[in-house]
C-alpha cells in the first residue's frame, strides 16, 4: 500500500511538467470524477466499501493537486519556460495511474481487516510513515496518508 501511495504522489512532478507546458489548469474535476467513479466500480469488486475507495482515491488526487500547486509557485518564481522532458499525461501517466490504483486497490483489500480495526490506526501510520513522496512535499504526503491513518 505505501508503495503504491508513493508512486503515485511521485507521479504529481511530471504531471505537473506536463500540465504546465500546456498551460493546463491543475484541477480538471471531470477527470477526478472519472478516476473515483473507476476505481469505486474495481474496488466493489473487491468487496471494498465505496466510501473507504472514494475517500483513499479523493485524497491521493487532492495531495498530488497539492505538489502540483507548489511546483507551480515554485516555477513562476523562478519564470520557468517549459520543460523538455515533460511527459505526454494520456501516453505516458495514465497508464502508470491505472496500474498504480490497481495495485493500491488490491493493497487496501489485502490490508482490510487491519484498515478496519480503530485500535490498528497507530499501526497503519507506522506502516505508512516512511513515503519517499515526503521530500517533495510533506503536507501532500500527509494528506495523501490521512484516510488511512486518522491523521492530518
Amino acid at each position: 500500500m505505501r508503495q503504491a501511495i508513493d508512486e503515485r504522489l511521485l507521479l504529481a512532478e511530471p504531471v505537473a511538467r506536463a500540465k504546465w507546458n500546456r498551460q493546463a489548469a491543475i484541477e480538471d474535476l471531470p477527470r477526478e470524477a472519472q478516476v473515483i467513479a473507476a476505481a469505486v466500480r474495481q474496488g466493489s469488486a473487491l468487496g471494498l466499501p465505496a466510501q473507504r475507495v472514494e475517500a483513499v482515491f479523493r485524497a491521493q488526487i487532492e495531495a498530488s493537486k497539492t505538489v502540483q500547486r507548489e511546483l507551480y509557485a515554485r516555477w513562476r518564481a523562478e519564470h520557468a519556460g517549459r520543460f523538455a522532458d515533460a511527459p505526454d499525461l494520456a501516453a505516458d501517466i495514465r497508464p502508470r495511474l491505472d496500474a498504480i490504483t490497481t495495485a493500491l486497490l488490491a493493497a487496501l483489500a489485502a490490508n482490510r481487516s487491519v484498515l478496519d480495526d480503530a485500535s490498528r490506526r497507530d499501526d497503519v501510520a507506522l506502516a505508512l510513515r516512511t513515503l519517499d513522496a515526503s521530500a517533495l512535499s510533506p503536507a501532500a504526503a500527509r494528506q495523501a496518508l490521512a484516510p488511512l491513518t486518522g491523521r492530518q
